[in-house]
């Protein structure tokens, strides 16, 4: 078979990833554990392109899925997309505004149409684009947010939760976008801060010479003012609660009102209330029964016939007249600079309106209940833990949400109207029955659509074809989710919807485990955005080095649940770790070619023959096992960076500087030297196939005939045994190396160069290093050895020195030592020794870790204390004879 010498993935990432699919490799398979694993996937919008972001969150759920299937347990990854509700309506809408087609020019079912026609057209460029990025999920199964079916179980769930008095209509404060013409959610408004000016308005008292100044930024909705809100605590104001002041302009009584909410050191320390324009004002009026007549700005912005003068004026026209008003009046008196923050859409960049409006809410609050009680059960648990805090501050405060919305792109409100009346007649999702009982030319269904966290909420359930009455095979096998993984940002704004919905309807949480992941920024730690100029095309990424170098680069080398900095530097550090990692499996290629035995009959033959096995051999056996223990460990707690960083050294340090060069020297006097190659190749071929899947399937592939490595199983290495003296004793063989390639590198010695070595040391270390001579030579470019008694003294300055456990290591560099570039050498090495004893002093002096660990932890650890002890002695000896 022809194996390339230098790594080349465009020649065999697509074709894998298609043979997979081809191959049905992604769907579930039967369990050999009895357990089930299923994530639901957060969708991507039909809109638009995948980005960085949506590449971490596809990494970190394929490493998931991948780990899920090597163990094989019975493993679900559904794909779907997100109907995109406002970002596809408006995209229709602007391009049928090239045609000079407006949206209210059309029937409704005709624009629709419209947009379903875009939405074919698109999806298939979202979907391609998650293949591109390695997405293994189940294609056979993928959802759209407004297919048929879940369509329904959107419209059941409002009509049973309105049926039950969860789901009302009301009047409330909302946001509102001009521009879209629509209320929008917390999410879609971002906070921008503005210059602006900052007004002093005096309200007379009524009967009084008396006077409250109040300070606002917003002159033009004094017109509509209800009251004046002072604290009750507040010594100055105290006495004018409840009298009245007489309202600017409008000459108008309204009441001095006290609330706490107001605060005493704020500005001029009284507050103008205008409910029908502020959200703060709102919850107060509410509180205080306050009159709620009208109002005088509209939802685009301009003023209300209930503005007198100043009705149809836009609102900078109107504020500009009312100061000017005010100042003639003398209720003026000043205006100062002023930064504040201002509510933009986030989609059209207009300006928020906070109006009070009449639409559908969910009772949050009421369902939060069942959510709070499991919470505290521990039911389901977040990673990281730091977020539980903000999770408690949102779920111990819900507000009802706001579900409706003023578009014509999603799922239809199920209630329909008297035409005549406007009375709500029914709520069903049964439209034939309604029009039957009520005759379909006297009703008018809701033109409203439901905000689309309402139908995202059901997902964890709905995408298994729930049905309350008759639950699904996939439903019973899969439900509840053993983990959710999503970006923190919207951990109120779909996991808390899908925890509310979850408990409510299926009586369990949907998911066991919530898994937070980062913020990708840029290099230099800024939020990727358009505007910025800073945002990467992952496939652009793909197509210049490999897909497998962008998801390393995505989860190794970055501090857990922290937001990481994206460089394009690592990801071309990567592809040439990449290459490294394909040179190794080359060369075990070159040596044993096709791997015809069965990897549990090389596991036999290795266990039957231990006691013939090399030293290096039994060490990496060894150390292979500790590296499946503990990626095994992390993998299970989430930590799949610190798993991969630890994969990373041991790959590199340990199996290629190490054992594959012990190898080349000792091949022909081992016996077994195939049979441990093999296995140790396979085993880290396991090891990593999450991680960089495409690379890890191509060599499996030309290691071991075209097997399939994804539909192999997850190392555990149970009859292989861990060997710690052996372990311990290659250890300070390789840190002898180390300790001498340092010097090298120090003393600036050219790769083909050659040095002389002394160690000074006990008789138990004698015959471990005659034994391992050919090896330092080999690996240190060592060309003499000598060892000498630990009680010799070695009196020559030349000698450039360090020490590994209890040998003392003096290199000859056959040239004249600088005892000042030597003194700093060694002054590094003690400062690092000195910090080294002081890490383990605090661990031993933890009165919870002598007391807790085991006996011979403890004990190791005063061990490495003695040792390291001992070498600070001799480095600082040899620094103060210099």
């Amino acid at each position: 078979m022809e194996f390339s010498k230098k790594y080349n993935p465009s020649d065999f990432e697509k074709e894998i990833y298609k043979k997979w699919e081809d191959d049905n490799k992604f769907e579930p398979k039967k369990s050999k554990t009895w357990e089930t694993f299923y994530i639901p996937m957060p969708p991507p919008n039909v809109t638009g392109n995948l980005h960085i972001w949506h590449s971490l969150t596809l990494t970190l759920e394929d490493i998931m899925v991948r780990y899920h299937r090597l163990k094989w347990d019975d493993t679900l990854w559904v794909p779907w997309t997100d109907h995109a509700w406002i970002s596809t309506q408006t995209v229709v809408e602007k391009k049928l505004a090239k045609e000079w087609i407006w949206r209210v020019q059309l029937w409704r079912e005709k624009f629709l149409d419209e947009v379903w026609k875009w939405k074919d057209e698109y999806q298939k460029n979202i979907t391609g684009q998650m293949r591109l990025m390695w997405a293994s999920c189940d294609w056979s199964k993928e959802r759209f947010t407004f297919d048929e079916w879940l369509n329904k179980t959107v419209e059941h769930v409002f009509c049973d939760m309105y049926n039950r008095w969860l789901i009302y209509k009301w009047e409330y404060m909302v946001n509102y976008s001009p521009a879209l013409q629509t209320v929008v959610s917390d999410i879609e408004v971002i906070y921008k801060e503005e210059q602006t000016e900052m007004y002093y308005i005096t309200y007379f008292i009524s009967w009084s010479d008396n006077e409250l100044t109040i300070a606002t930024t917003r002159p033009e909705t004094l017109l509509a003012d209800q009251a004046i809100a002072v604290h009750p605590k507040d010594k100055r104001y105290k006495k004018f609660i409840w009298r009245k002041v007489i309202l600017p302009i409008v000459n108008k009584e309204i009441p001095i009102i006290w609330d706490e909410s107001v605060e005493i050191e704020f500005w001029t320390w009284a507050l103008k209330i205008t409910p029908a324009h502020d959200s703060t004002d709102y919850q107060i009026w509410k509180k205080h029964n306050l009159k709620l007549d009208y109002r005088v700005i509209d939802a685009n912005g301009y003023m209300t016939q209930d503005a007198g003068p100043f009705a149809w004026q836009d609102v900078k026209t109107a504020r500009e007249n009312i100061v000017e008003l005010l100042k003639s009046k003398w209720n003026l008196l000043k205006k100062e600079p002023y930064v504040h923050k201002v509510w933009y859409c986030e989609r059209t960049w207009c300006k928020i309106e906070t109006i009070i409006s009449t639409q559908w809410f969910v009772k949050s609050s009421e369902l939060a209940k069942k959510v709070i009680e499991w919470y505290k059960k521990w039911d389901f648990v977040i990673i990281p833990d730091r977020f539980n805090k903000i999770f408690e501050d949102w779920i111990y405060n819900l507000r009802d949400w706001c579900i409706s919305r003023q578009l014509w792109w999603w799922h239809q409100i199920p209630a329909y109207y008297d035409v005549k009346t406007w009375e709500l007649v029914a709520v069903s999702q049964d439209e034939q029955w309604v029009y039957k009982k009520f005759w379909k030319e006297n009703v008018r269904r809701d033109e409203d659509v439901l905000d689309t966290w309402f139908s995202s909420a059901l997902w964890p359930f709905s995408i298994l074809d729930w049905d309350p009455k008759n639950p699904s095979e996939m439903y019973k096998k899969y439900y509840p989710a053993q983990v959710l993984e999503t970006w923190s940002d919207i951990l109120f704004f779909w996991v808390t919807k899908m925890l509310l919905l979850g408990y409510d309807f299926t009586w369990e949480t949907p998911f066991k485990t919530i898994y937070l992941n980062w913020l990708v920024l840029d290099e230099k730690w800024k939020k990727m955005s358009k505007s910025f100029w800073n945002v990467i095309n992952p496939i652009e990424i793909i197509e210049k080095f490999s897909t497998d170098a962008l998801r390393l680069s995505l989860v190794i080398g970055n501090t857990p649940w922290n937001n990481m900095n994206f460089s394009i530097d690592n990801v071309d550090n990567n592809q040439v770790f990449l290459n490294k990692f394909w040179n190794i499996f080359r060369f075990v290629f070159t040596n044993i070619w096709e791997i015809n035995e069965d990897y549990n009959d090389l596991e036999k033959t290795i266990t039957k023959n231990y006691s013939s096995l090399l030293s290096h051999e039994k060490w990496i056996l060894s150390r292979l096992k500790n590296v499946v223990e503990s990626t095994t460990e992390w993998m299970e707690k989430y930590n799949f960076s610190v798993a991969g960083a630890d994969l990373t050294s041991f790959t590199k340090d340990e199996f290629a500087d190490f054992y594959i060069e012990e190898y080349k020297l000792t091949k022909e006097t081992s016996k077994h030297w195939n049979a441990v190659l093999a296995y140790s190749t396979l085993t880290l071929l396991k090891l990593w196939h999450p991680y960089i899947p495409f690379v890890t399937e191509e060599l499996y592939w030309k290691l071991t005939s075209w097997i399939y490595l994804i539909d192999n199983s997850w190392p555990n290495l149970i009859d292989i045994k861990k060997d710690s003296v052996v372990e311990e004793k290659m250890g300070i063989l390789y840190d002898i190396i180390r300790a001498i390639r340092n010097i090298r590198a120090d003393k600036w010695v050219k790769p083909s160069d050659f040095v002389d070595i002394i160690f000074k040391s006990p008789n138990d270390y004698k015959d471990f290093l005659v034994e391992n001579d050919p090896i330092i030579k080999w690996l240190a470019k060592v060309k003499e050895i000598s060892i000498i008694w630990k009680d010799w003294v070695i009196e020559n300055e030349k000698l450039s020195f360090w020490v590994v456990s209890d040998i003392d290591i003096f290199v000859d560099l056959w040239v004249n030592l600088d005892a000042e570039e030597e003194k700093e050498r060694l002054k590094i090495q003690i400062d690092d020794k000195k910090e080294y004893i002081k890490i383990i002093d605090h661990k031993l002096l933890n009165n919870e870790f002598v007391k807790n660990a085991p006996e011979n932890i403890v004990r190791s650890e005063h061990e490495k204390k003695r040792q390291a002890q001992e070498q600070l002695e001799k480095l600082l000896i040899k620094f103060n004879s210099l």
